[in-house]
Parts: structure tokens; sequence; C-alpha cells
């Protein structure tokens, strides 16, 4: 290093030191091996007595001292035969050295007196116990390496716990163990067949000696800090140690516990901590401080020097030791063959793994070293070694895996990695002891305190630039041919310059993967490190450069040149590389696809990648670089994408954006189809959505007009029905690969059909069994449904919509056991997509086919069986159904005659599944080619109630007179109100009611009128029934023929007769005497009466002789016309309502009659009516928009953002208003946001337009005075944005009752761009549709304030936040909690805890939307994490467009709260939340009358 450039070093003075000679070493070995056997033994005897009797030395004198030490020193050198007499020396030395932390009575005097100097020569003794004895036996090995442990200890413990260590026995402290670490580390280990040789010293005591060397190191750092020079001659020895294992190990401990430490003072307690181990975690003194730590973690970080030299063996073997032994040694020629050599992959690969957990620590990454620095186990070290130079090795045994032909690397993968020395190379072998395997949702984010990445590739980049490109071979552009001889060292003797690499790698002729395990660490490392780019951090240009060429070499896909420990690292560790800003990164797009696409096109990879990634995390990450990228083409189109390697010979290779479009969505497609596992079907379903929406506004931006080809890009044939929907999946696989065509996927119309058609396969397929899949697949087809074509895939429409009849009849027909609440959500969800499907496309219905498939769904959904079931159909559910169950019956067969629906029991799978059937048919008969309705989709049905029929009821003098309304109640589930007077503008006296109809699915006015003539004039005259008058008098009136009267025709007196005849007596035979008087008098009279009325006949033919024609007092006359109607009788008699069944009470049944009717007269059914006004028709959701600014955290300053235009970014007006539309508060009859300002009707007041604000940021829609507003068939979705008046709203809808609207703080008129508002529904049928007469420039309208009780909208309390982050970093000091106070919408399910509104965190949301400066825009999302919370098209890391931005963020708010209420067990649908109500109603409010009182009181007048 520079900093010790001017210190010398002191290894030639530690080697050649001759402290550890005694005088005895001049005299013959037999001479001296006597005098110290004779000499030692009895001193350790005496030593021995004298310690358990406490007795003193009786060595007094300080010559007397001096002379045993001569011989102690002689008797440590001797072989290890003299192993007794060297254990008395070691004892003897040891229990001396105790003078220095706690004196013992058996030390000699002078050196109780003065420890120290003596220590110092003890130490430099001890050096001969350390020194190797050659030709020694394994068991005195293994005796010498005990004593060595404990002169360690003793060494070790003194130092600890002494106090009196002056800066010289410091010094010879560290020197005594660097000479002992370099006498022991330094030679080339070796083995043979016969046993340890005697080297192998090293081997017993390499990990002790140099822990306690660093350990010691440590205190002396705290204590007394090394001079300059022991830290040179300390990193000059190293180098001659790097061969083993736990050099590396040993010095990755130190540094972690340093770097632990240093973290923690620098960024504070709160920042990640790296987790140590409990041993290692003391290894720190306790009394060093933040400055000393600072100082000792750089100088112990460079102390190995260049740590990449570890994967050049020619660099390692350069030292004196190895150069002696390659002189000695017959075999090996070249040092850097040597055996020990073969060590170096591996410990290379522990090198970069140790920086690789720095740089974490660095970036806040909390992890674990528990174990790290463990040295491994033996077979993961005994490797094989190399006969030929890296350069020209070539790839076998486990490696072959890596350069084998794509067709054959799978098979490959297991290949043995015991494979001859002769042909295999250095092996790259990462550990099999790794704790656990990696997960990208196991991630923490980073901390957002965390250091730039300059400051990181400062201290680690030359390193880690290096190391990634081990064994790589360069291009010529690539290399920097005037610096071979300079590589970094470190830190201080390098800083990057040049993109250029260093020319060493340049002699590499073949690609060497024998060092890809540390060059994988090395590459993940940089890949985190730039992913940790922050919002305008600013990196060195040449540090980029430098990585993008890196990234070059490791995205590599073909045969020669790919590394699939590399390429794993990168695409694992790359997620965000493409969506953090980083300058010039979109030049890697190209290799980035082509890497993703060796990925993702099939499910096992085509080469062995990391042993710590799993294959499915593997392609979860390929998955997020997808969609990072796949707004990319139709973002920059036609922009060139420079390439990263420039021949000088050759033409460069240039390619555009858009060129990359059929790319990735052909792989898009290909992975949809090949993917299992669940999370990463989400995402790639989240991509498609994006893909396809991104592709239609495009090109409805650009008006394309180029017809497509083809209706629809599959090949199955509209007309045949497959046998089984495996069949079909196997058919378009087949035909997704072989006929799918870029044209195809290059336009909208073509990627429609062919999402649809795959989305819809691999749904019936391989995702009907799956939830969380399956309502992807739905949300995808629902997002589908609403994608405007240019040319509408008519065929492919209609097809969808069988696939989800099929789905929801395969998931009803499945057998009882296999029914829970996640089958029965998956049926509710394809309802839902249905519904969307044919409102979207209601030309849909007009196919005789297409409606008799959906009509014979929704039977099933509500009745639980079809009526008839076709043969194809049937043979289909039954090969669904064989592998499942094997008792699973049809209910009828296609040759049975139909059921109908009175004959059928009603048995549907379940309630929540004939709701949603229910929503279904009444949609196709309300909303299918009707939607929007003409006051616009915020109302679904009539905006008129009570009170506005009253103001147009002729007659009316009363603003508040609903008791003039009759209430009855039909089939316990619609309440119809009948008015019987006639509205002002019915002029025809004509039987008139107006009902006003509340049912299920919302409410509708309707007046009707009893008429025998059309309504319009002029048609035909014989339309006419106005009175013709009378006919003129014909004088011809024929011939009058006097005819007499038969009883019986004449043939009757032609007859015989018979005895019968006679057996009946005449009246003469019968009449006697008497009765003959009687007789004549009643013949008399008859005689009288018929001469009277021929009288009068003949007076009254004269008189009509002499009388004018015609008659007044005879002539017919119409009668005069009736004013007076029964109404409501008429009403409910035709449509056959009112019969004498309909009133019987059910047997047996707490169920009311057929028609009940409700009691007026009691005024608190008219607030229940408004309370059913009040329940919604749609579901209804709520999003909340913030906008921070960087580095903001409080609530406070996050709200006063949006007061102002100039505080936002443009692009955050934008976005907003692509949301929805702006509508009034006051006006709007939907959802605003809040239950109190919601279902607004309208009256006739003084308008007063208040002044807009302008030049806001987006706070004049904080729901006072406006909202935005989304609405569909099926939703209602306010947009609002609260601002610091918010509070007040806050405040004062907390004081208010639930029938008060809150206090706002302004009011402001409609803005210009709305949608139609409500207007009164006309009830002139002669007059164009348009403004009601009573809205006119001096009329008015004013808000009614109704009071609700909305104890029936239950359900999840979901809240959706949408915040723009200036600065990405934010999402993670975002304070939601603070902020839920300004977001109650009135429904929320809340608690009260010292007077602050709590609410639950998992129900709260959370999209973060952060504007890139390539003009794009990154997502993350937050929330809580449930079965179904992961809710698309939206997900984490995505990266959208500016055109899509807002379509999208819509689509998956309404997908989070869609998907909580299908989870909730407290949510109804609002139809049946209505149906609930009206069933209430009637039990509060029916009459109990009898049927004579129904009737009677049909025919009375309605008091007023």
């Amino acid at each position: 290093m520079k900093m010790y450039s001017e210190w010398a070093s002191l290894e030639q003075e530690i080697q050649c030191d001759t402290a550890n000679q005694s005088v005895l070493h001049k005299f013959p070995a037999q001479v001296g091996r006597d005098v110290a056997c004779a000499v030692v033994k009895p001193i350790a005897q005496n030593l021995s007595i004298a310690v358990s009797n406490s007795e003193q030395s009786n060595l007094n004198n300080t010559k007397d001292v001096r002379w045993v030490m001569e011989v102690l020193c002689f008797g440590l050198s001797l072989p290890l035969e003299e192993h007794e007499s060297i254990r008395d020396c070691v004892n003897v030395y040891c229990e001396w050295l105790s003078a220095l932390a706690s004196p013992k009575p058996c030390v000699p005097k002078p050196v109780l007196e003065d420890p120290n100097p003596f220590a110092q020569v003890i130490v430099q003794h001890l050096l001969n116990l350390f020194v190797p004895r050659p030709k020694a036996s394994i068991d005195l090995v293994r005796r010498q390496a005990v004593l060595c442990h404990r002169v360690l200890r003793t060494i070790q413990s003194v130092a600890t716990e002494s106090s009196i260590l002056t800066r010289e026995t410091w010094e010879t402290l560290l020197k005594f163990l660097l000479a002992a670490n370099d006498s022991l580390l330094s030679p080339p280990t070796e083995k043979d067949d016969v046993g340890l040789s005697s080297y192998d010293i090293g081997d017993h005591l390499c990990e002790r000696v140099l822990s306690v060397l660093l350990e010691m190191w440590l205190l002396c750092c705290a204590r007394c800090f090394p001079s300059p020079s022991l830290w040179k001659t300390f990193r000059v020895m190293c180098i001659n140690w790097r061969h083993h294992e736990a050099l590396v190990l040993q010095w990755h401990r130190v540094n972690h516990v340093l770097t632990c430490r240093l973290l923690r003072f620098m960024y504070g307690p709160d920042y990640p901590e790296l987790q140590l181990s409990e041993e290692d975690a003391q290894l720190l003194p306790g009394e060093i401080t933040n400055d000393c730590v600072a100082q000792s973690w750089f100088r112990f970080l460079h102390i190995l020097q260049n740590p990449v030299d570890l994967c050049h063996p020619e660099i390692i073997s350069q030292t004196p030791k190895f150069l002696h032994m390659a002189l000695a040694s017959e075999t090996v020629v070249d040092p850097s063959q040597h055996e020990c050599l073969r060590k170096l992959p591996y410990i290379f690969y522990k090198a970069m793994r140790g920086i690789s957990v720095m740089v974490n620590a660095f970036l806040g990454i909390a992890q674990c070293v528990k174990g790290e620095n463990m040295l491994s186990p033996a077979n993961n070290r005994s490797l094989t070694a190399p006969s030929s130079p890296p350069g020209q090795r070539k790839s076998k045994g486990a490696f072959a895996a890596v350069t084998a032909p794509l067709t054959q690397r799978v098979s490959r993968s297991t290949t043995s990695v015991n494979t001859s020395s002769a042909t295999s190379k250095l092996p790259s072998v990462a550990p099999s002891s790794t704790p656990g395997q990696l997960s990208l949702e196991g991630r923490e984010p980073l901390a957002t305190t965390r250091p730039h990445c300059n400051s990181i590739l400062h201290l680690f980049g030359a390193w880690l630039f290096e190391a990634a490109l081990a064994g790589v071979k360069l291009h010529p552009c690539h290399v920097n041919k005037g610096s071979q001889g300079r590589r970094a060292n470190s830190f201080t003797e390098t800083r990057p310059s040049s993109i250029t690499l260093d020319g060493l790698q340049e002699r590499l002729k073949h690609a060497d993967n024998t060092y890809e395990a540390g060059r994988a660490e090395a590459c993940g490392a940089l890949c985190r490190i730039f992913c940790a780019h922050k919002t305008g951090e600013e990196i060195l240009t040449v540090y980029l450069s430098r990585f993008y060429i890196i990234m070059y070499y490791g995205l590599q896909t073909d045969e020669e040149n790919i590394s699939g420990q590399v390429l794993s690292n990168i695409l694992f560790n790359s997620c965000d590389l493409l969506r953090v800003d980083l300058v010039g990164v979109q030049i890697l797009v190209p290799y980035i696809l082509s890497a993703l696409e060796l990925v993702l096109s099939d499910l096992n990879p085509k080469f062995k990648p990391h042993d710590q990634i799993p294959v499915i995390e593997l392609r979860k990450a390929c998955i997020h670089l997808l969609l990072s990228m796949l707004s990319l083409p139709l973002h920059f189109k036609d922009l060139e994408i420079k390439d990263i390697v420039g021949f000088p010979d050759e033409l460069p290779i240039s390619q555009s954006f858009i060129s990359l479009k059929v790319r990735m969505i052909e792989l898009l497609l290909k992975a949809l189809l090949k993917e299992t596992d669940s999370s990463n079907t989400q995402l790639l379903l989240g991509g498609l959505m994006l893909a396809m929406q991104d592709l239609a506004l495009c090109e409805e931006a650009d008006q394309t007009t180029l017809q497509p080809a083809h209706d629809v890009p599959v090949t199955v044939d509209s007309d045949s029905h497959m046998d089984s929907f495996h069949q079909e999946s196997l058919h378009f696989r087949h035909s997704s690969q072989s006929s799918t065509t870029a044209k195809e996927l290059d336009t909208a119309h073509g990627l429609f059909g062919q999402a649809t058609s795959l989305v819809c396969n691999r749904l019936m397929a391989s995702w009907k069994s799956d939830l969380n899949t399956a309502l992807a697949a739905m949300e995808v087809l629902c997002g589908l449904a609403k994608v405007h074509l240019n040319f509408p895939n008519t065929l492919m429409c209609k097809r969808t919509v069988k696939w989800i009849c099929d789905f929801i009849v395969y998931q009803c027909s499945r057998p009882a056991p296999n029914h829970s609440r996640d089958l029965h959500s998956m049926i509710v969800a394809a309802f839902k997509s249905l519904t969307l499907w044919l409102v979207e496309h209601n030309g849909l219905l007009q196919d005789k086919e297409c409606l008799h498939n959906v009509l014979e769904v929704v039977e099933l959904g509500i009745s639980g069986s079809k009526s008839q079931r076709k043969v194809g159909e049937t043979q289909t559910v039954s090969l669904k159904l064989e592998k499942e169950s094997k008792s699973a019956h049809m209910k009828n067969r296609a040759s049975d005659p139909p059921k109908f629906k009175g004959d059928k029991q009603l048995m549907p799978a379940s309630m929540r599944v004939k709701d949603a059937a229910e929503a279904v048919l009444t949609c196709i008969i309300d909303q299918v080619g009707a939607f929007p309705p003409p006051c616009g989709p915020e109302s679904l049905f009539s905006l008129l109630d009570e009170k506005a029929l009253l103001k147009c009821a002729r007659g009316s003098t009363s603003e508040d007179q609903p008791s003039q309304f009759r209430y009855f109640v039909l089939d316990n589930s619609i309440i119809i109100g009948l008015l019987e007077q006639p509205l002002g503008n019915v002029e025809d006296p004509l039987p008139t009611v107006t009902a006003l109809i509340r049912g299920p699915f919302g409410r509708h006015a309707w007046t009707m009128q009893l008429r025998h003539s059309p309504r319009l004039k002029k048609v035909s005259s014989k339309a006419h029934l106005s009175d013709p008058g009378r006919p003129l008098p014909m004088n011809n009136v024929g011939v009058h023929h006097n005819i007499k009267q038969r009883y019986f025709p004449e043939v009757v007196d032609k007859v015989a007769l018979t005895k019968a005849d006679l057996s009946i007596p005449t009246m003469k035979s019968l009449v006697t005497e008497k009765d003959a008087v009687e007789l004549d008098k009643l013949t008399g009279f008859i005689q009288a009466q018929e001469r009277f009325e021929n009288k009068i006949k003949d007076r009254v033919h004269q008189k009509m002789r002499i009388t004018h024609y015609p008659n007044r007092q005879t002539e017919c006359k119409p009668p005069s016309i009736c004013h007076e109607f029964q109404t409501a009788r008429l009403f409910l008699s035709h449509y056959g309502f009112l019969s004498l069944e309909a009133l019987k009470e059910p047997s047996n049944s707490s169920v009311p009659p057929a028609l009940v009717m409700l009691d007026t007269t009691n005024t608190g059914l008219y607030a229940d009516l408004e309370t059913l006004d009040g329940v919604p028709t749609r579901d209804i959701d709520t999003v909340h928009i913030f906008y921070v600014k960087t580095g903001q955290t409080t609530s406070e300053k996050i709200l006063r953002n949006v007061t102002r235009k100039s505080h936002v970014q443009p692009q955050f007006l934008e976005f907003v208003h692509s949301l929805g539309w702006p509508v009034d508060v006051k006006k709007h009859a939907g959802w605003t946001g809040h239950v109190s300002t919601s279902w607004k009707t309208l009256e006739l007041e003084d308008l007063e337009d208040d002044e807009c604000p302008s030049g806001t940021g987006g706070s004049v829609y904080n729901g006072q005075s406006k909202v935005l507003y989304w609405a569909d068939v099926s939703t209602e979705v306010a947009f609002v944005i609260p601002s610091p008046e918010s509070y007040l709203m806050k405040s004062s809808s907390s004081e208010c009752n639930a029938d008060k609207s809150p206090a706002t703080a302004r009011k402001t008129p409609a803005p210009e761009a709305t949608l139609m508002k409500p207007r009164f529904l006309s009830l002139d049928m002669d007059k164009p549709p348009g403004p009601g007469p009573l809205l006119t420039d001096s009329a008015s309208v004013r808000l009614r304030k109704t009071g609700r009780n909305f104890s029936q909208l239950t359900g999840p309390d979901t809240k959706v936040f949408v915040v723009w982050l200036e600065s990405f970093e934010d999402y993670e000091t975002f304070p939601a909690a603070d902020l839920v106070g300004v977001t109650s919408t009135g429904l929320d399910q809340q608690g009260t805890s010292g007077g602050m509104v709590t609410y639950r965190e998992k129900d709260l949301f959370i999209l973060f939307i952060h504007a890139l400066q390539n003009g794009l825009f990154r997502l993350q999302l937050q929330g809580h994490t449930t079965k179904m919370s992961m809710a698309i098209p939206l997900v984490s890391g995505m990266v959208v467009s500016r055109r899509s931005l807002g379509t999208l963020v819509r689509q998956t708010a309404i997908n989070i709260c869609r998907r909580k209420t299908l989870e909730s067990e407290l949510y109804q649908p609002p139809h049946v939340r209505r149906k609930l109500k009206i069933q209430e109603i009637v039990k509060k409010y029916r009459s109990n009358v009898t049927e004579p009182e129904f009737y009677t009181a049909l025919f009375q007048d309605v008091s007023v």
C-alpha cells in the first residue's frame, strides 16, 4: 500500500532472527540433547512441587535464570522423539509467562520483578516449538500440535489479562505469531500414500495459529496500536500463506466483526445489522474505540493485498517456498502445478463470498454470517490437480454441463466430478454446506441511509471488477494492452480511469470456468451494488462502463462462453437493474433478453445454475427482468441500441428497441405456457396484461388502420367441439410454437387473440384448481374485455365467453368433496368476468349459440343444474370428471325432455354462486346494450324519487306528501310505490299510474297509461275511437213479410203420434167443471192483454210515422268521460299480481304472501326507503392519492404538496386525470368517496356557481367539492386526493350524525369537461330526450341531505393508497398510519382508542409510483400478503409506460378490492344487501289486514 511505502518490512528480520538460538546449538546435537534432558527434568519436577506447595523458585538471580533459559531454548528444538523433555520445557515457560498477568510463587524472582524482558526472550524461544520436524510420525506430530495449542492459549490468555505489557513486548508477541505462522503455512502442503508428511503440522495448527494471530492483532490495536512497519510486515508475509483456506476464512471473520461495529457507529443502531455468531461477537475487545475500529478495519481489509490473485495459481506460487519446492522436486516443474493449489477455486470463492457479505452489509441487507467463516468439509477441499495451464484446459466433469450442447446439458448436469487429473481442470465447486437457499420473497429492502454506490465501489470495486472476469476470454477491444503489469491490489493503489480491462486477461485463449463460483459471487455483488442506485445519485462513468462490460460477458449464452453459476447469479441479483435509472443501462437489454430466453423457454434451464438459487426463484427473477423491459420497445420505438462490442474491421451491429418487441411478447407467451409455479404465473399474467394494454393504447394513439389478415390467430375450428380441454391445450401449444408468426404478435389484434386463447386454455388445463392463478386469469380476462381494438376480434370474443362458461360448468360439476369457499370464489370471479365481456361486447348476445351458452350457465348457477345438456357437453364434462370421481353423474341425459323451472329442485353450488348468477342475468336484461344509461355511468337506475315525482303530480300542493303513494311488496323482494295521481304533463284523461319500483338491482320509475288508441296522432282514420256520428236513414228498407212464429217446425205436424205421445194427457181431459170456470176467466185475461198490446203497437207505429229522425230521446249517446280511476287496483290486476292466491299466507312458512301492502301511516317507512336508496347497486371502492416530495416523512408536508401546481411534477397531474373524470360532489349521483355526499338526487333550488380554484396540484379533488370518478357496470371508484382541508372534513364529519353532510371548506363549480350530468327523466314521450324543462338558466339545484343507516354496508374495510414518489427510497418511510385519518369513507370499520381512529394494517394496500428519468414509471406494491391479495395487472417492480399507467393502476386497485371481497366472509353483493333491506322493511311495516280489508283499501282513495 502507498501508506506503507515509506516503511520497511520486517520480514527479513523475522525470518533471519537468531534470538531462538541457544549456546547449546553450537555443540554437537547429542551434547545439547544430554544437557537439556538432564537439566530440564529436575527443573520441571521442582516446578511442579513448587506449584503444588506454593514454594518459591530457587533461581534467585538473573544469571541463573538466563543460563536455564538457554537450556530450555535448546530443549524446545529437540526432535519429537524427546517429547517429554519438550513438554517439560513448555510447562516451565508457560508458568513463567504467568508473571505478566497473575504471578505465581514458583516463578523465579528476577522474572517476577521485571517480567517484560524475560517474557520477550521466552516468546522468542517458544518459536522453536513451531518449527516442523522432518520425518516425524503421525503420533508425534499430533503431540507437537497439542503443545503448540497450549503455548498459544497461554500467550493469548496472558496478553488478554495482563495490563503491564510494554510496546516492545507487544511487538515481540506479534513478531512471534508472524514467525510461527510463516513457519507453518509458507511451505506448500503435500500428501502421499503413506501418511502425513513433515509439513502436515500446518494442517493441525493452521486455523488455530491464524485465529490467534488475528485476535492478538486486534487486541494490540485496542491497547497498543501496531507500528506501520508491523502492518506492512503482516501484509507482506500473508502473501506466502494464501494457499491456505483458513487464512481467507479468518480474514473474513475479523473483517465481518469490524464491519459490524463500523456500521453501527457510522449509521446508527437502527441500521440493518450483520448478525455474527456468539463467538465472533466476543472477538472485538471491549475497550477499542471507534476511531481504532475504523483504522483497523481498513488495514485488515487490505491485509491480503489483492484477493483476486487467488484465481491465478501462477501468482500464488511465486513465493520462495514454492520455488524451493519446485527446484527440489523431481515431478513438479512449474510451481503453479502443485497439488495444494487445487483448493484455490474454493478459496477464491470464499474470498469473494466474504467480500460479498461486506458489500451486503454496507447496502443495508440484513444477513446472518453464522457458519460462513468455518472450514469447509474435507470432501469440498479434496480437489484434483491440473496438468495443464488454466488457459489450455477444457471443461470436464461437473462443468461439462456448461460447455456441452444445449440439447445435452440437462442430461449431463449430474456427471461426477471425479475425473482423472490428466484431463480435469481446477474445479469451481461451491460449498454444499451453505445455510439454505436464496429466495426473492425473503429479501429485506435496502437501508434508506445506505452509502452511495460510488463509495462502495471505491472500497471493493477494483477487486470485484477483476474477479468478475476471472477466466473470461476478452475481446481485443476490451483489453488495455499497456497495463499488463498493472493490477489493483487495494483501494489506495488504484482509481479507475479507463474502461479497458487489465491486460492479464489477454493471455486467456479459451474461456475457463474453473473459478466461476468466485466469479459468480463477484458478479452478484456488483449487480446488488448497481441495483442499489438511489434516485438522483450519480455513479462514475468508468464504473458504469466496466460494469456493463462485465454484464456483457456474464450474460453470454453461447456454448463456448456460458457460465451457469455466473449467469444465474447475475439474473437473480439484477431484478432492479432496468428500473433504477442507471445511465445507459438499456445497452444491455438485448443480452438480458437472450439470457431470459435461455431460462424461461423451458422449465429446466439448459445450464447448471448456482446451487443456492432454486430454479423457481431464478425464473421469478427473470420474470421480474422481463416485466421491467416490456414497455421499452413501444416507448423508445426506433431508437438504436449501441453495440457494446466494437470490432474495428467489422460493421457495428445495430438494432432498435422496436425490433425486440416481438421477441419479448413471444418469450412472455412461451413462459406463461411453460410456467407451473403459481406466483410466477401471476407475475406473467400481469405482464401479459401490460403488454396488451400498452400495445392497444399505442395503436389507438397512432391511429393504426391496418386491417388484420386473420380474424383469430389460433388454429382451433370454432364449429368443432373439443373432446377435452387437455387436448385443446396440447393443440394450442403446438400451434403457438409452429404457426404463430411475428406479424400476428406485432399488432394488438393478433396479440389479443393469442392472449385470450392462451389464458383460457391454460385456465382449463392447469389453473382451474389453483385459486390465486385462476383469479389472476379472470382479472386478465376482465382487462382484456375492456381493451379497445380498432378491429374487434369478434370470433375470439365469442370463444372466450364459451371458455368462461365451460369453466363455470366444470367447477360446478366437480364432486361435492371438492366444493369449498375457494372453489366458489373462482366461480363468482368467473361470473364477474362474464358480465364484463357481455357488457363490453354486447353484440355477442346477438349470436344464438352464445346467448344459449350464457343463459344455460346462469341457469346452472341459480338452480344447480341445466334443463338439458348437449351430447358433446355431456361427454366433455364426463371426461373432465373421470379422473376425479367415478361416481359423478349427470342429472339428466341429452335425450331427456327439458325440465321446466317449476319442476326443478333448486340446489345451487352455494348462495354466493346463486347471487353471482342472478347478477349476470339481471345485467343481461338491464345493462347489456344499454350501458351507460342516459344519465351516465354514475347511476344505473332512475334518479327520481317520491319527492321529485310529487312535484310533477297534478294537484300536488305540498313538497312532502310521500303518503300519497301506495306501497306494495311483490315476492318479498320488490317494493312498488304506486302514485295514482296523473303527472302534470299528462293531458289525456286516461287511467294513469306512476310506479316507483325498488328492487335488489336498483330503483326504477315508470309512468303507465291504459289507452285504447295510439299516443301518436294522424296514424289512420280507423285508429280513432271518437264518435263518428249517426248514419243517414235509408228509404229502401226492403220488403216486409208477415211471418207467423212457430214454436216447432211444420214437419212436426206430419209426424204420427205414438203411444208414448199419448201418455201425456191433454189439458181438456184433466179440467173439471169447477176448473173450467177458472180456465175461462184466465183465457179472457189473456185475450184482453193481447188486444191491449196490439193497440199500443199500432199507436207507436203511427207516432213513429209522424216523428222526425233521429229521435233525441232514443238516440244512443257516448257516456261522459270518467276522471276518477282506481289505477293501483288496475295495475295490480292487469299484471297478474292481484289474486286470492297471492294474498294467502304460505302454510308452515314465515315467508309473507306474494303480495303485501305496507303501512303508509308509519312515518318510519319513508326513512327506511331512503336508507334502501342509499344501499348501492354496485361495488364501491375508494382510492386515495398522495404526492411525496423527496425526503418527506410527515403527513402535514405530504398533504400540502397538492395545494399548488408548482409543487408537483407535471406527469402527476396527467396521471391523476387519466384515472377518471372530474365530477362535482354536490351534483354527483354516484359514489363520491364518502357516504354523506354520495348518491344524491337533484331538486329545484337556487344554483350558485362558485369559483373554482385554479393552479392546484390536485387538491381540488379532495372530496369536498370535486372528486375523480370512474364506473363500469359492476364497480364505482372514487379517486380522492386529500389536502390540508381534509382535516377539517374529518373533524366535521366526526361531529355530525350520519344524516348530515360534513362541512365543506370552500365551494367549487363543475369543471368544464365533465360527464353528462343526471337529469330528470322526461315523462312526455312526444318530446325528444334532453335536459328536462326544470333545468333552465334560472333554475337551480341543491343537495338534499338524507339520513341513512349503513348497517347493511358490510364487508371488508379495504383502503387503497396511490402514492407518487419523487424519490423511490421514500416508500419505506411513508407515514401510512398518520394519513389513514384523512381517508375516511363513512364505511370504515373503525375503533376508537383515545379519540384516534384505528385501522387494520392488513386491509391497507399501497401502490407506489416513481417516475424514471427515461419517461417510464416504476411500481411498488405494499400490503398484507394473504392467499388472495396478489392482484394484477400491476406487480411490484413493474415498469409501465405513460400511456397505460392510469388504466393499469385503476384496474389493479379494483382487483385488490374485489379480491378482498372474495376473501371476506362478511361481504354480501349489493343486490343481496338491498334484498335483505327490503325484507327488513316488510317485517317492520307490513299491513296485517284480511283479504276483504285488502280489497276494500284498494277501492278507497289515498288520504292526503
